[in-house]
Protein backbone atom coordinates (compact mmCIF):
# COMPACT_ATOMS: atom_id res chain seq x y z
CA UNK A 1 0.00 0.00 0.00
CA UNK A 2 1.06 3.47 -0.80
CA UNK A 3 2.03 5.58 1.68
CA UNK A 4 1.60 9.34 1.55
CA UNK A 5 2.87 12.50 4.28
CA UNK A 6 0.32 15.40 4.04
CA UNK A 7 2.20 18.57 4.72
CA UNK A 8 -0.71 21.00 5.32
CA UNK A 9 -0.87 23.74 8.35
CA UNK A 10 -4.85 22.46 8.41
CA UNK A 11 -6.37 18.97 9.45
CA UNK A 12 -9.14 19.05 6.90
CA UNK A 13 -6.59 17.65 4.60
CA UNK A 14 -5.34 14.50 6.45
CA UNK A 15 -9.12 14.05 7.36
CA UNK A 16 -10.51 13.85 4.13
CA UNK A 17 -7.70 11.93 2.85
CA UNK A 18 -8.20 9.03 5.86
CA UNK A 19 -12.06 9.42 5.37
CA UNK A 20 -12.39 9.25 1.78
CA UNK A 21 -8.58 8.01 0.55
CA UNK A 22 -8.31 4.64 2.09
CA UNK A 23 -6.60 3.07 -0.52
CA UNK A 24 -3.31 4.68 0.75
CA UNK A 25 -1.19 4.26 4.36
CA UNK A 26 -0.55 7.59 6.30
CA UNK A 27 2.82 8.65 7.64
CA UNK A 28 2.58 10.05 10.71
CA UNK A 29 4.37 11.76 13.72
CA UNK A 30 3.43 9.35 16.21
CA UNK A 31 4.73 5.97 17.74
CA UNK A 32 1.60 3.99 17.59
CA UNK A 33 1.95 1.56 14.55
CA UNK A 34 -1.84 0.90 14.63
CA UNK A 35 -4.12 3.33 11.53
CA UNK A 36 -5.29 6.54 12.44
CA UNK A 37 -9.26 5.15 11.60
CA UNK A 38 -9.06 2.72 14.49
CA UNK A 39 -6.30 5.16 16.70
CA UNK A 40 -8.64 6.62 20.29
CA UNK A 41 -6.73 9.67 19.92
CA UNK A 42 -8.64 10.05 16.67
CA UNK A 43 -11.47 11.25 18.41
CA UNK A 44 -9.56 13.75 20.86
CA UNK A 45 -8.37 16.00 18.11
CA UNK A 46 -5.07 14.08 17.82
CA UNK A 47 -2.40 16.29 16.32
CA UNK A 48 0.13 13.95 15.24
CA UNK A 49 -1.74 13.05 12.18
CA UNK A 50 0.12 15.09 9.62
CA UNK A 51 2.73 18.02 9.46
CA UNK A 52 1.75 21.27 10.00
CA UNK A 53 4.94 23.24 9.08
CA UNK A 54 8.60 22.66 7.46
CA UNK A 55 9.39 21.27 11.08
CA UNK A 56 7.15 19.29 11.65
CA UNK A 57 7.59 17.47 8.27
CA UNK A 58 11.15 17.44 8.82
CA UNK A 59 10.77 15.22 12.32
CA UNK A 60 7.86 12.83 10.68
CA UNK A 61 10.66 12.01 7.55
CA UNK A 62 13.31 11.83 10.00
CA UNK A 63 11.51 9.16 12.17
CA UNK A 64 10.65 7.04 8.95
CA UNK A 65 13.04 3.72 8.63
CA UNK A 66 12.42 4.51 4.74
CA UNK A 67 10.79 7.44 2.45
CA UNK A 68 7.18 7.62 1.65
CA UNK A 69 6.37 7.26 -1.78
CA UNK A 70 5.15 10.47 -1.92
CA UNK A 71 3.68 13.92 -0.11
CA UNK A 72 0.50 15.54 -0.43
CA UNK A 73 1.84 19.61 0.11
CA UNK A 74 0.03 22.48 0.62
CA UNK A 75 0.82 26.03 -0.95
CA UNK A 76 -0.71 28.21 1.60
CA UNK A 77 -0.05 28.02 5.20
CA UNK A 78 -1.76 30.51 7.36
CA UNK A 79 1.23 30.52 10.19
CA UNK A 80 2.88 32.68 12.39
CA UNK A 81 6.30 34.53 11.54
CA UNK A 82 8.38 32.19 13.85
CA UNK A 83 6.89 29.15 12.38
CA UNK A 84 7.43 30.21 8.26
CA UNK A 85 10.55 29.37 6.51
CA UNK A 86 13.21 31.00 5.48
CA UNK A 87 14.01 31.02 9.41
CA UNK A 88 16.31 34.53 8.17
CA UNK A 89 13.63 37.24 8.11
CA UNK A 90 16.55 39.85 8.46
CA UNK A 91 15.66 40.86 5.37
CA UNK A 92 12.29 41.79 5.91
CA UNK A 93 10.97 45.06 6.19
CA UNK A 94 11.13 46.67 9.34
CA UNK A 95 7.71 49.09 9.17
CA UNK A 96 5.01 46.92 10.54
CA UNK A 97 2.74 47.49 7.31
CA UNK A 98 5.35 46.32 4.52
CA UNK A 99 6.45 44.07 7.10
CA UNK A 100 2.85 42.38 7.58
CA UNK A 101 2.77 42.10 3.70
CA UNK A 102 5.45 40.70 3.21
CA UNK A 103 4.98 37.86 6.07
CA UNK A 104 1.73 37.23 3.73
CA UNK A 105 3.73 36.79 0.61
CA UNK A 106 5.09 33.98 2.47
CA UNK A 107 2.57 32.51 3.78
CA UNK A 108 0.73 31.90 -0.03
CA UNK A 109 4.14 30.73 -1.21
CA UNK A 110 5.14 28.80 1.87
CA UNK A 111 4.18 25.56 0.06
CA UNK A 112 7.31 26.53 -2.64
CA UNK A 113 9.54 27.43 0.32
CA UNK A 114 8.94 23.73 1.66
CA UNK A 115 9.42 21.97 -1.43
CA UNK A 116 12.53 23.82 -2.13
CA UNK A 117 13.77 22.54 1.40
CA UNK A 118 12.56 18.84 0.53
CA UNK A 119 14.29 18.96 -3.07
CA UNK A 120 17.20 19.85 -0.89
CA UNK A 121 17.14 17.12 1.50
CA UNK A 122 15.15 14.43 -0.30
CA UNK A 123 15.65 14.96 -3.75
CA UNK A 124 13.76 11.83 -5.41
CA UNK A 125 10.44 12.09 -3.27
CA UNK A 126 7.64 12.59 -5.49
CA UNK A 127 5.38 15.90 -4.61
CA UNK A 128 2.08 16.56 -5.26
CA UNK A 129 1.28 20.47 -5.15
CA UNK A 130 -2.23 21.42 -4.04
CA UNK A 131 -2.57 24.36 -6.05
CA UNK A 132 -5.96 27.00 -6.94
CA UNK A 133 -6.69 27.31 -10.96
CA UNK A 134 -5.57 30.78 -9.98
CA UNK A 135 -1.88 30.29 -8.80
CA UNK A 136 -0.32 30.27 -12.00
CA UNK A 137 2.72 32.24 -11.46
CA UNK A 138 3.39 30.29 -7.79
CA UNK A 139 2.93 26.95 -10.30
CA UNK A 140 5.71 28.25 -12.79
CA UNK A 141 8.00 28.53 -10.15
CA UNK A 142 7.92 24.86 -9.68
CA UNK A 143 7.32 23.38 -12.75
CA UNK A 144 11.11 22.42 -13.70
CA UNK A 145 10.94 20.15 -11.06
CA UNK A 146 9.87 16.52 -13.00
CA UNK A 147 8.69 15.22 -9.51
CA UNK A 148 6.06 17.85 -8.97
CA UNK A 149 2.59 17.29 -9.40
CA UNK A 150 -0.14 19.70 -9.56
CA UNK A 151 -3.69 19.63 -7.99
CA UNK A 152 -5.97 22.68 -8.98
CA UNK A 153 -8.94 23.16 -7.98
CA UNK A 154 -10.69 26.21 -5.79
CA UNK A 155 -12.04 23.50 -3.14
CA UNK A 156 -9.72 20.43 -3.19
CA UNK A 157 -11.94 17.54 -3.53
CA UNK A 158 -10.84 13.61 -2.31
CA UNK A 159 -11.63 12.26 -6.13
CA UNK A 160 -9.43 14.90 -7.79
CA UNK A 161 -6.51 14.74 -5.13
CA UNK A 162 -7.08 10.71 -5.53
CA UNK A 163 -6.80 10.76 -9.26
CA UNK A 164 -3.83 13.23 -9.20
CA UNK A 165 -2.09 11.18 -6.34
CA UNK A 166 -2.17 7.42 -8.63
CA UNK A 167 -1.50 9.53 -11.30
CA UNK A 168 1.67 10.66 -9.91
CA UNK A 169 2.40 7.09 -8.69
CA UNK A 170 2.16 5.29 -11.60
CA UNK A 171 4.76 8.14 -13.30
CA UNK A 172 6.66 7.75 -10.39
CA UNK A 173 6.87 4.06 -10.73
CA UNK A 174 7.57 3.37 -14.30
CA UNK A 175 10.22 5.57 -14.61
CA UNK A 176 12.41 2.76 -13.73
CA UNK A 177 11.56 -0.71 -15.33
CA UNK A 178 13.34 -4.23 -14.54
CA UNK A 179 17.10 -3.47 -14.88
CA UNK A 180 16.36 0.03 -17.13
CA UNK A 181 16.10 3.23 -15.82
CA UNK A 182 13.45 5.05 -18.18
CA UNK A 183 13.65 8.58 -16.06
CA UNK A 184 11.56 11.80 -17.46
CA UNK A 185 13.99 13.09 -20.26
CA UNK A 186 11.41 13.39 -23.37
CA UNK A 187 14.54 11.78 -25.34
CA UNK A 188 13.72 8.74 -23.25
CA UNK A 189 10.14 8.67 -23.47
CA UNK A 190 9.95 9.03 -27.02
CA UNK A 191 12.31 6.14 -27.40
CA UNK A 192 9.81 3.93 -25.27
CA UNK A 193 6.98 4.99 -26.94
CA UNK A 194 8.77 4.02 -30.04
CA UNK A 195 10.16 0.63 -28.58
CA UNK A 196 6.83 0.00 -27.28
CA UNK A 197 5.13 -0.45 -31.28
CA UNK A 198 8.60 -1.24 -33.07
CA UNK A 199 9.54 -3.93 -30.95
CA UNK A 200 6.48 -6.13 -31.84
CA UNK A 201 7.26 -5.50 -35.45
CA UNK A 202 9.06 -8.09 -37.39
CA UNK A 203 10.82 -5.58 -39.58
CA UNK A 204 14.35 -4.43 -38.67
CA UNK A 205 15.28 -1.96 -36.27
CA UNK A 206 17.76 0.37 -36.45
CA UNK A 207 19.16 1.59 -33.45
CA UNK A 208 21.34 4.87 -33.44
CA UNK A 209 23.35 6.50 -30.37
CA UNK A 210 27.05 6.90 -28.84
CA UNK A 211 29.30 4.70 -27.41
CA UNK A 212 28.02 3.39 -23.86
CA UNK A 213 24.66 4.31 -24.23
CA UNK A 214 23.32 1.10 -24.10
CA UNK A 215 22.00 0.06 -27.62
CA UNK A 216 23.26 -3.15 -27.18
CA UNK A 217 21.10 -3.48 -23.78
CA UNK A 218 17.92 -2.24 -24.94
CA UNK A 219 18.24 -5.17 -27.74
CA UNK A 220 18.63 -7.59 -24.89
CA UNK A 221 16.32 -6.80 -22.30
CA UNK A 222 13.54 -4.86 -24.71
CA UNK A 223 12.82 -5.52 -28.39
CA UNK A 224 14.05 -8.84 -27.92
CA UNK A 225 11.81 -9.86 -24.59
CA UNK A 226 8.59 -8.42 -26.44
CA UNK A 227 9.71 -9.28 -29.53
CA UNK A 228 7.16 -12.22 -29.17
CA UNK A 229 9.67 -14.48 -30.94
CA UNK A 230 10.53 -17.85 -29.07
CA UNK A 231 14.31 -18.47 -30.72
CA UNK A 232 17.47 -17.29 -28.87
CA UNK A 233 18.78 -13.62 -28.70
CA UNK A 234 22.32 -14.16 -30.68
CA UNK A 235 24.43 -10.59 -29.96
CA UNK A 236 27.46 -10.08 -32.67
CA UNK A 237 29.80 -7.32 -32.59
CA UNK A 238 31.12 -6.26 -36.36
CA UNK A 239 33.53 -4.24 -34.90
CA UNK A 240 35.80 -7.32 -32.87
CA UNK A 241 35.57 -9.59 -35.88
CA UNK A 242 38.49 -9.24 -38.57
CA UNK A 243 37.12 -8.56 -41.70
CA UNK A 244 38.37 -11.88 -43.46
CA UNK A 245 36.21 -14.06 -40.91
CA UNK A 246 33.19 -11.79 -41.00
CA UNK A 247 31.14 -14.00 -43.96
CA UNK A 248 31.64 -17.37 -42.02
CA UNK A 249 30.41 -15.46 -38.68
CA UNK A 250 27.36 -14.39 -40.15
CA UNK A 251 26.52 -16.27 -43.29
CA UNK A 252 28.48 -19.67 -41.96
CA UNK A 253 31.28 -21.92 -43.56
CA UNK A 254 31.03 -25.39 -44.93
CA UNK A 255 33.95 -27.65 -43.89
CA UNK A 256 37.20 -26.62 -46.58
CA UNK A 257 35.10 -23.44 -47.42
CA UNK A 258 38.48 -21.83 -46.26
CA UNK A 259 42.17 -22.65 -44.76
CA UNK A 260 41.41 -24.03 -41.40
CA UNK A 261 37.93 -24.59 -41.21
CA UNK A 262 38.01 -28.26 -40.16
CA UNK A 263 34.17 -28.69 -39.64
CA UNK A 264 30.77 -27.23 -40.52
CA UNK A 265 29.97 -23.58 -38.93
CA UNK A 266 26.65 -22.23 -38.81
CA UNK A 267 26.44 -18.65 -39.11
CA UNK A 268 25.01 -16.27 -36.90
CA UNK A 269 21.96 -15.71 -38.63
CA UNK A 270 21.26 -19.24 -38.50
CA UNK A 271 21.36 -19.34 -34.74
CA UNK A 272 19.22 -16.61 -34.60
CA UNK A 273 16.56 -18.68 -36.31
CA UNK A 274 13.18 -17.62 -35.00
CA UNK A 275 14.67 -15.44 -32.36
CA UNK A 276 16.66 -11.75 -32.60
CA UNK A 277 19.90 -11.38 -34.20
CA UNK A 278 21.96 -8.18 -32.35
CA UNK A 279 24.48 -6.57 -34.89
CA UNK A 280 26.31 -4.10 -33.53
CA UNK A 281 28.36 -1.35 -35.41
CA UNK A 282 26.97 -2.35 -38.27
CA UNK A 283 28.72 0.37 -40.35
CA UNK A 284 31.74 -1.44 -40.58
CA UNK A 285 30.05 -3.91 -43.36
CA UNK A 286 31.96 -3.76 -46.11
CA UNK A 287 29.62 -2.73 -49.67
CA UNK A 288 29.99 -6.47 -50.61
CA UNK A 289 28.91 -7.88 -46.99
CA UNK A 290 26.06 -5.51 -46.98
CA UNK A 291 24.64 -6.72 -50.30
CA UNK A 292 24.94 -10.26 -48.66
CA UNK A 293 22.73 -9.40 -45.61
CA UNK A 294 20.40 -8.03 -47.85
CA UNK A 295 19.76 -11.07 -49.71
CA UNK A 296 19.18 -12.76 -46.74
CA UNK A 297 16.72 -10.57 -45.09
CA UNK A 298 14.97 -10.11 -48.18
CA UNK A 299 14.78 -14.45 -48.38
CA UNK A 300 14.83 -15.46 -45.18
CA UNK A 301 17.44 -17.87 -46.12
CA UNK A 302 20.81 -18.22 -45.72
CA UNK A 303 23.56 -20.54 -47.88
CA UNK A 304 26.94 -21.40 -46.12
CA UNK A 305 30.43 -20.55 -47.67
CA UNK A 306 31.13 -23.45 -50.14
CA UNK A 307 27.69 -24.70 -49.75
CA UNK A 308 24.53 -24.72 -52.50
CA UNK A 309 22.20 -25.90 -49.53
CA UNK A 310 19.56 -22.64 -48.88
CA UNK A 311 18.72 -22.94 -44.49
CA UNK A 312 15.75 -20.87 -43.09
CA UNK A 313 17.17 -17.74 -41.43
CA UNK A 314 14.05 -15.44 -40.25
CA UNK A 315 15.06 -13.49 -37.54
CA UNK A 316 14.15 -9.81 -35.92
CA UNK A 317 17.30 -8.17 -36.87
CA UNK A 318 18.47 -5.37 -34.54
CA UNK A 319 21.35 -3.25 -36.05
CA UNK A 320 23.22 -0.31 -33.97
CA UNK A 321 25.94 2.04 -35.09
CA UNK A 322 27.38 5.21 -33.66
CA UNK A 323 28.00 6.55 -37.17
CA UNK A 324 25.53 8.26 -39.51
CA UNK A 325 24.60 5.78 -41.82
CA UNK A 326 22.83 9.03 -43.74
CA UNK A 327 25.89 10.26 -44.11
CA UNK A 328 27.90 6.54 -44.97
CA UNK A 329 24.69 6.12 -47.64
CA UNK A 330 25.94 9.91 -49.41
CA UNK A 331 29.37 8.86 -49.59
CA UNK A 332 28.92 5.78 -50.97
CA UNK A 333 30.33 3.68 -47.85
CA UNK A 334 26.65 2.08 -47.15
CA UNK A 335 24.28 1.04 -49.58
CA UNK A 336 21.09 2.67 -50.14
CA UNK A 337 18.78 -0.61 -50.52
CA UNK A 338 19.70 -2.13 -46.70
CA UNK A 339 19.41 1.14 -45.20
CA UNK A 340 16.31 1.98 -46.80
CA UNK A 341 15.35 -1.97 -45.63
CA UNK A 342 16.20 -1.06 -41.93
CA UNK A 343 13.46 1.29 -41.83
CA UNK A 344 15.52 4.56 -41.31
CA UNK A 345 11.66 6.33 -40.91
CA UNK A 346 11.66 5.01 -37.36
CA UNK A 347 15.43 4.27 -36.63
CA UNK A 348 15.70 4.76 -32.60
CA UNK A 349 18.20 7.13 -31.26
CA UNK A 350 19.48 6.61 -27.73
CA UNK A 351 19.94 10.12 -25.91
CA UNK A 352 23.21 10.75 -24.84
CA UNK A 353 23.37 10.74 -20.90
CA UNK A 354 24.87 14.86 -21.12
CA UNK A 355 21.03 14.71 -22.45
CA UNK A 356 19.25 13.43 -19.74
CA UNK A 357 20.53 15.98 -17.28
CA UNK A 358 17.84 15.82 -15.21
CA UNK A 359 17.27 12.55 -14.69
CA UNK A 360 21.08 12.21 -13.41
CA UNK A 361 20.40 11.85 -9.22
CA UNK A 362 18.05 9.10 -9.94
CA UNK A 363 20.56 7.85 -12.81
CA UNK A 364 23.16 7.88 -9.81
CA UNK A 365 21.15 6.27 -7.29
CA UNK A 366 20.08 3.31 -9.30
CA UNK A 367 23.43 2.84 -10.42
CA UNK A 368 24.66 2.83 -6.66
CA UNK A 369 22.36 -0.08 -5.96
CA UNK A 370 22.61 -2.19 -8.95
CA UNK A 371 26.53 -2.24 -8.54
CA UNK A 372 25.60 -3.09 -4.80
CA UNK A 373 23.86 -6.02 -5.55
CA UNK A 374 26.33 -7.19 -8.37
CA UNK A 375 27.84 -10.32 -8.74
CA UNK A 376 31.68 -8.70 -9.05
CA UNK A 377 31.03 -6.96 -5.46
CA UNK A 378 29.53 -9.81 -3.72
CA UNK A 379 33.08 -10.92 -1.99
CA UNK A 380 33.61 -7.21 -0.70
CA UNK A 381 29.88 -6.77 0.65
CA UNK A 382 30.21 -10.24 2.29
CA UNK A 383 33.56 -9.53 3.68
CA UNK A 384 32.14 -6.17 5.12
CA UNK A 385 29.16 -8.12 6.74
CA UNK A 386 31.18 -10.70 8.47
CA UNK A 387 33.95 -8.07 9.63
CA UNK A 388 30.98 -5.87 11.23
CA UNK A 389 27.78 -6.73 13.36
CA UNK A 390 24.80 -6.45 11.57
CA UNK A 391 21.22 -6.77 13.22
CA UNK A 392 19.09 -9.90 12.64
CA UNK A 393 16.37 -8.01 10.20
CA UNK A 394 19.58 -6.53 8.05
CA UNK A 395 18.19 -6.53 4.34
CA UNK A 396 20.60 -5.52 1.51
CA UNK A 397 17.45 -5.31 -0.83
CA UNK A 398 16.25 -2.41 1.36
CA UNK A 399 19.35 -0.17 0.69
CA UNK A 400 19.33 3.14 -0.04
CA UNK A 401 21.45 6.49 -1.22
CA UNK A 402 20.93 9.66 0.28
CA UNK A 403 22.19 12.94 -1.08
CA UNK A 404 23.64 15.40 1.57
CA UNK A 405 25.71 14.72 4.74
CA UNK A 406 26.31 11.74 6.17
CA UNK A 407 24.40 11.24 9.32
CA UNK A 408 23.41 8.24 11.77
CA UNK A 409 20.09 9.45 12.18
CA UNK A 410 19.51 9.67 8.29
CA UNK A 411 20.45 6.14 7.67
CA UNK A 412 18.66 2.67 7.38
CA UNK A 413 19.41 0.56 10.48
CA UNK A 414 18.41 -2.65 8.32
CA UNK A 415 20.64 -2.01 5.11
CA UNK A 416 23.33 -0.36 3.25
CA UNK A 417 22.82 3.53 3.29
CA UNK A 418 24.78 5.30 0.76
CA UNK A 419 25.64 8.72 1.06
CA UNK A 420 26.55 10.92 -1.69
CA UNK A 421 27.10 14.55 -1.06
CA UNK A 422 25.69 17.85 -3.34
CA UNK A 423 29.02 18.70 -4.41
CA UNK A 424 29.52 15.60 -5.67
CA UNK A 425 26.43 15.23 -7.75
CA UNK A 426 26.90 18.80 -9.39
CA UNK A 427 30.25 17.64 -10.20
CA UNK A 428 28.59 15.25 -12.17
CA UNK A 429 26.08 17.13 -13.71
CA UNK A 430 28.83 19.28 -14.93
CA UNK A 431 30.33 16.26 -16.30
CA UNK A 432 30.28 15.79 -20.12
CA UNK A 433 30.16 11.74 -19.69
CA UNK A 434 32.01 10.72 -23.20
CA UNK A 435 31.76 7.34 -22.18
CA UNK A 436 27.41 7.90 -21.02
CA UNK A 437 25.82 4.66 -19.06
CA UNK A 438 28.94 3.06 -19.49
CA UNK A 439 31.28 5.55 -17.42
CA UNK A 440 28.42 6.09 -14.59
CA UNK A 441 28.41 2.17 -14.29
CA UNK A 442 32.38 2.11 -14.47
CA UNK A 443 32.52 5.40 -11.84
CA UNK A 444 30.33 3.88 -9.61
CA UNK A 445 31.74 0.50 -9.11
CA UNK A 446 35.11 1.66 -8.92
CA UNK A 447 33.67 4.01 -5.71
CA UNK A 448 31.98 1.77 -3.86
CA UNK A 449 35.08 -0.08 -4.29
CA UNK A 450 37.42 1.78 -3.10
CA UNK A 451 34.87 2.60 -0.35
CA UNK A 452 34.49 -0.70 1.20
CA UNK A 453 37.72 -1.47 0.87
CA UNK A 454 38.76 1.58 3.05
CA UNK A 455 36.12 0.38 5.27
CA UNK A 456 37.51 -3.12 6.00
CA UNK A 457 41.01 -1.64 6.32
CA UNK A 458 39.99 0.98 8.89
CA UNK A 459 37.05 -0.53 10.42
CA UNK A 460 36.95 -2.36 14.16
CA UNK A 461 37.82 -5.96 14.78
CA UNK A 462 34.48 -8.47 14.63
CA UNK A 463 32.14 -8.76 17.30
CA UNK A 464 32.27 -4.54 17.71
CA UNK A 465 29.30 -2.72 17.95
CA UNK A 466 28.83 -0.61 15.05
CA UNK A 467 26.43 2.19 14.09
CA UNK A 468 24.14 1.65 10.91
CA UNK A 469 26.06 0.57 7.38
CA UNK A 470 27.04 3.42 6.29
CA UNK A 471 28.86 3.79 3.19
CA UNK A 472 30.25 7.72 2.12
CA UNK A 473 31.89 8.23 -1.12
CA UNK A 474 34.21 10.79 -0.28
CA UNK A 475 34.24 13.94 -2.42
CA UNK A 476 37.91 14.06 -3.42
CA UNK A 477 37.23 9.84 -4.64
CA UNK A 478 34.82 11.15 -6.86
CA UNK A 479 37.08 13.67 -8.27
CA UNK A 480 39.64 11.64 -9.32
CA UNK A 481 37.80 8.63 -10.49
CA UNK A 482 35.90 11.42 -13.40
CA UNK A 483 39.68 12.29 -13.93
CA UNK A 484 40.65 8.78 -14.41
CA UNK A 485 38.03 6.54 -16.01
CA UNK A 486 36.59 8.22 -18.73
CA UNK A 487 37.04 6.63 -21.83
CA UNK A 488 38.37 10.37 -23.06
CA UNK A 489 40.75 10.80 -20.02
CA UNK A 490 44.03 12.32 -20.90
CA UNK A 491 42.88 13.40 -23.72
CA UNK A 492 42.87 17.03 -24.73
CA UNK A 493 40.03 19.15 -26.83
CA UNK A 494 40.90 19.99 -30.33
CA UNK A 495 43.74 22.51 -30.73
CA UNK A 496 42.73 25.57 -32.66
CA UNK A 497 46.15 26.64 -34.42
CA UNK A 498 49.90 25.77 -34.01
CA UNK A 499 52.36 29.24 -35.76
CA UNK A 500 55.88 30.18 -36.03
CA UNK A 501 57.48 32.27 -33.36
CA UNK A 502 60.00 31.86 -31.27
CA UNK A 503 59.90 28.31 -30.25
CA UNK A 504 56.64 26.59 -31.18
CA UNK A 505 53.31 28.21 -29.82
CA UNK A 506 50.28 26.29 -29.65
CA UNK A 507 46.59 28.07 -28.64
CA UNK A 508 45.30 26.05 -25.45
CA UNK A 509 41.39 25.59 -25.08
CA UNK A 510 41.11 25.36 -21.30
CA UNK A 511 38.11 24.61 -18.98
CA UNK A 512 37.82 25.08 -15.26
CA UNK A 513 39.36 23.00 -12.78
CA UNK A 514 39.52 22.78 -8.65
CA UNK A 515 43.08 23.29 -8.59
CA UNK A 516 45.91 25.15 -10.68
CA UNK A 517 47.99 21.64 -10.16
CA UNK A 518 45.57 20.24 -12.72
CA UNK A 519 45.37 23.95 -14.40
CA UNK A 520 48.60 23.30 -15.42
CA UNK A 521 48.76 19.69 -16.03
CA UNK A 522 45.93 20.10 -19.00
CA UNK A 523 48.29 22.42 -20.39
CA UNK A 524 51.04 20.27 -20.66
CA UNK A 525 48.80 17.55 -22.30
CA UNK A 526 47.51 19.98 -24.54
CA UNK A 527 51.55 21.38 -25.69
CA UNK A 528 52.52 17.24 -25.39
CA UNK A 529 49.94 16.25 -27.97
CA UNK A 530 50.06 19.11 -30.70
CA UNK A 531 54.11 18.18 -30.38
CA UNK A 532 53.61 14.71 -31.00
CA UNK A 533 51.30 15.69 -34.49
CA UNK A 534 54.02 18.42 -35.50
CA UNK A 535 56.90 15.40 -34.65
CA UNK A 536 54.78 12.68 -36.14
CA UNK A 537 55.06 10.55 -32.88
CA UNK A 538 58.43 10.46 -32.78
CA UNK A 539 59.33 10.96 -29.09
CA UNK A 540 63.30 11.09 -29.52
CA UNK A 541 62.64 14.28 -31.59
CA UNK A 542 60.01 15.61 -28.69
CA UNK A 543 62.65 14.88 -26.17
CA UNK A 544 65.12 17.25 -27.95
CA UNK A 545 62.93 19.73 -28.45
CA UNK A 546 61.52 20.02 -25.01
CA UNK A 547 64.92 19.71 -22.72
CA UNK A 548 67.62 19.86 -25.31
CA UNK A 549 70.64 17.45 -26.15
CA UNK A 550 69.60 15.56 -22.14
CA UNK A 551 65.97 14.83 -23.84
CA UNK A 552 65.59 11.29 -24.95
CA UNK A 553 62.33 9.36 -25.47
CA UNK A 554 62.01 7.59 -22.12
CA UNK A 555 61.55 10.79 -20.62
CA UNK A 556 58.90 11.90 -22.77
CA UNK A 557 57.34 8.73 -22.67
CA UNK A 558 57.45 8.96 -18.58
CA UNK A 559 56.00 12.15 -18.71
CA UNK A 560 53.33 11.51 -20.98
CA UNK A 561 52.28 8.36 -18.73
CA UNK A 562 51.71 10.82 -15.70
CA UNK A 563 49.99 12.95 -17.51
CA UNK A 564 47.29 10.12 -18.78
CA UNK A 565 48.28 10.16 -22.19
CA UNK A 566 49.05 6.61 -23.72
CA UNK A 567 50.90 6.29 -27.34
CA UNK A 568 48.71 3.68 -28.35
CA UNK A 569 45.18 5.86 -27.93
CA UNK A 570 47.72 8.85 -29.70
CA UNK A 571 48.59 7.42 -32.66
CA UNK A 572 45.28 5.44 -33.57
CA UNK A 573 43.49 8.84 -33.00
CA UNK A 574 43.07 10.71 -36.39
CA UNK A 575 45.10 13.91 -36.27
CA UNK A 576 42.24 16.72 -36.73
CA UNK A 577 41.64 15.24 -32.70
CA UNK A 578 44.84 16.25 -31.87
CA UNK A 579 45.61 20.02 -33.81
CA UNK A 580 43.39 21.15 -36.37
CA UNK A 581 46.03 22.33 -38.24
CA UNK A 582 49.13 20.74 -39.04
CA UNK A 583 52.16 22.74 -37.05
CA UNK A 584 54.93 24.21 -38.77
CA UNK A 585 58.34 23.92 -37.97
CA UNK A 586 59.78 26.08 -34.98
CA UNK A 587 61.47 29.30 -35.83
CA UNK A 588 65.27 28.55 -35.85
Amino acid sequence: MPRLLVIDDRDQTIEMCQRHLPQFDYVTRCDKSIPCQVCEERVRGCTLRCAHDHLEAAEALRRQPSLPDLVVLDLHFALPEERLLPEDKTLLPAEKKPRAAALEELRRRQGLLILERLRKDYPTLPVVLLTTTGAHPLRAAGAQDPLVYFCENEVVDSRTLASEITRALELHHTTQEGPIFWGRSRPMAELRRQLAVLSRSPLPVLVEGETGTGKSFLAEHVIHPRSGNKGPLVVTDLSTIPSSLLPAHLFGARRGAYTGSTEDQPGVFEQAHGGTLFLDEIGNLDLELQRQLLLVLERGAVTRLGDTRSRPAVVKLVAATNMDLEELVREGRFRADLYMRMNPATRLRVPALRERREDLPELVKFAFLEALRSEPLRPLVRQYLARFPTPDDFREVESTVAFGKPSARGARRDAFTIFFSRQSLDRLSAHSWPGNHRELKLLVMNALVFTLVNHLDTGPAAGDERAPALLVIADHLVERLLAGTSPGAGKTAPLKALRKGPGRTVEIALKPAPTFAEVSAEVERQYLCALFEACAGDLDKMGRELLGPAGNKRKVHLRMNQLGLRLRELRSAPSEELVQARPEEPAA
